[in-house]
């Protein structure tokens, strides 16, 4: 049965217990007359010394830093902030209330609307017998819950149309065990899961449950769903070694019961959906913007911390900074905190489209949307970067520990896979910070391991500062970023699926496939340059002339090969504006 209940709770007492943590956290940081009050306390001590905004940002900034109590109420007061959700609604309120508690001018934009809204409750369940065992597991946003706990007998998936009939008169109350493509001699084909599950669901079945593939449970989901045709089959997303514990048990015949609790809401819409914006307005050019931004929404599989928790919480204390300091920019600093990014950056491509009378008007757009390390750079092109140099002059000296970089490139980088994409496409200066540290993004992008605790609260103080510095020095810029040559072109591609520096797959039509590459290769370097990671390898790869020469690992031989990209149609771009840059004069 599908739960068809409201909201797992009122979202009001939310900003309240913002606001409440944040005075539990220190007597000072409640947004009250008082907190009000307290800037221009320290923007009228720092003043008699002759400080200048930035000297009172660096000050703010160092001894004052609040980023720490905005990240805490997006994961553990609010939590996962899925668009289409209760909670994601909370959050935007609350953004919204502490940008005007600082005297911005915030609002809640609207973009559009989901079908079908969807609000996730707890979650629980494993291995009842023969052996009590607790699994980490998910289970895809917009599909159902279990309506209360689901017991039944584990099943193996049956493979073919002779052993599913065998099977229909076991269905109900069941869970079928999915194999991996590892556990059978082929992959399953869609058709089939279809005709399997449509079986399952007509049966009483209690669910599926299929493998993660690994010890990262990645949440998603489609929310494209109709209030009148709900999807109906449960389906358990099960950490790979417990779900391979599981499939041998089942394959050897051995009698396995199941559990799960899953509290899954549906709730009906058209469901309408936000953005946050807050103006600090400028002095001279209000009608000039620089856009500071991040994702507010998240996947639902944990806590939203390092997508996007971390890049919301730099975007709040910014404006907080920037507020506190007393800064008064040339232009107006606009800060958006998007939703739809994880469907498909749909919040900003729409506020693209709404506000296309602006776009010749927005200098630059800083979108900060890549975990917890922290920021230590930009990409930029060579008509663009003495701008820049200029407006980042206080971030290159600020900590010799966390070095800051600009990075010229021939155009703005193509990738599509955040919001700022949505400005690049529509020709405005779009930016994702290039981040350096210790923290493993990969490991928590959308898993089960996107919590607080992942958060490093050294590299996050230094990044809100970074984003105060840079929208500043951006917004008082004598003219708007250059837009010349800007134009992404298209990335290089080796035509491989990699996992670290291991090829995973080798596509049949690409470069690679054409160079004799094989599954198992190790990337060892580029152009000479050692890589240790995916990054490293693109980086590399799109750097420098169109004749790439890779050393390769394969089993204990070493060889090099070269993948020459120089009939691609990117190429000729690139020539044509790196001779440009070239020409005396320029």
């Amino acid at each position: 049965m599908i739960a068809l209940r409201p909201r797992l709770r009122s979202s009001l007492p939310l900003v309240a217990l913002w606001l409440a943590s944040c005075a539990a956290g220190s007597a000072t940081h409640a947004p009250t007359a008082a907190d009000a009050a307290q800037p221009a306390v320290a923007r009228g001590a720092l003043e008699a010394r002759g400080a200048t905004v930035v000297d009172r940002l660096l000050d703010l900034g160092r001894r004052d830093n609040r980023v720490d109590e905005h990240l805490r109420y997006l994961t553990r007061v609010v939590g996962p902030r899925l668009t289409g959700s209760h909670d994601l609604e909370a959050a935007q309120r609350g953004c919204r209330d502490r940008f005007a508690s600082w005297g911005l001018d915030a609002s809640i934009e609207t973009w559009g609307s989901v079908p079908v809204g969807f609000d996730r409750g707890p979650r629980s369940g494993g291995m009842v017998a023969p052996v009590r065992q607790a699994y980490e597991f998910t289970t895809s946003a917009w599909t159902p819950g279990t309506d209360g706990p689901r017991r039944g007998p584990a099943l193996a998936f049956p493979l073919a149309e002779a052993e599913l009939e065998a099977l229909r008169p076991r269905l109900a109350g069941a869970w079928l065990v999915r194999p991996t493509a590892d556990q059978v001699a082929a992959e399953l084909e869609r058709s089939w899961i279809a005709t399997v599950g449509e079986a399952l669901v007509e049966a009483g079945g209690a669910g599926e449950v299929r493998s993660s593939g690994g010890d990262l449970v990645h949440t998603g989901g489609r929310y494209a769903v109709e209030w009148d045709d709900l999807p109906r089959k449960v389906s358990i997303t099960l950490r790979g070694d417990q779900h391979q514990d599981l499939f041998e048990r089942v394959a050897r015949g051995e009698p396995v019961e199941l559990e799960f609790d899953v509290d899954n809401r549906f709730y009906e819409g058209p469901v309408e959906q936000h953005n946050v914006v807050a103006d600090l307005v400028g002095t001279e050019l209000p009608d000039e913007y620089v856009i500071v931004c991040a994702h507010l929404d998240s996947w639902d599989g944990a806590e939203g911390c390092v997508d996007n928790g971390t890049g919301v919480a730099t975007t709040l204390e910014a404006a907080r900074l920037l507020a506190a300091a007393g800064a008064r920019p040339r232009r107006t600093i606009r800060f958006i905190l998007w939703s739809g990014e994880e469907q498909g950056l749909l919040g900003s491509r729409a506020w693209v489209e709404q506000h296309a009378d602006l776009l010749p008007r927005i200098s630059a757009v800083f979108n900060h949307d890549e975990g917890t390390n922290y920021l230590a750079g930009l990409h930029v092109t060579p008509e663009m970067a003495p701008q820049l140099e200029a407006a980042c002059a206080p971030v290159f000296d600020l900590d010799p520990t966390m070095p800051f970089r600009l990075q010229s490139g021939d155009g703005l980088p193509a990738a599509a896979s955040s919001d700022h994409a949505s400005f690049v496409r529509a020709g405005v200066p779009g930016f994702f910070w290039i981040q350096e540290g210790r923290s493993d993004y990969e490991h928590q992008h959308h898993t089960q391991y996107d919590t607080l605790d992942a958060a490093i609260p050294e590299y996050q103080h230094h990044s809100a500062l970074v984003v105060a510095l840079t929208a500043y020095g951006t917004a008082e810029l004598p003219d708007l970023l250059d837009r010349t040559n800007m134009a992404p072109i298209p990335d290089r591609k080796m035509g491989v699926q990699l996992d670290g520096t291991v090829v995973r797959r080798v596509l049949d039509d690409g470069m690679a496939a054409r160079a004799g590459w094989q599954r198992g290769d190790v990337i060892l370097s580029v152009d000479g340059q050692d890589v240790a990671d995916v990054r490293a390898v693109v980086r590399e790869l799109q750097a420098g002339g169109p004749e790439k020469s890779f050393l390769l690992r394969r089993g204990e031989e070493t060889f090099t090969t070269v993948l020459d990209y120089s009939d691609d149609p990117g190429e000729l771009e690139r020539v044509r504006r790196r001779e440009a840059r070239n020409r005396p004069g320029n």
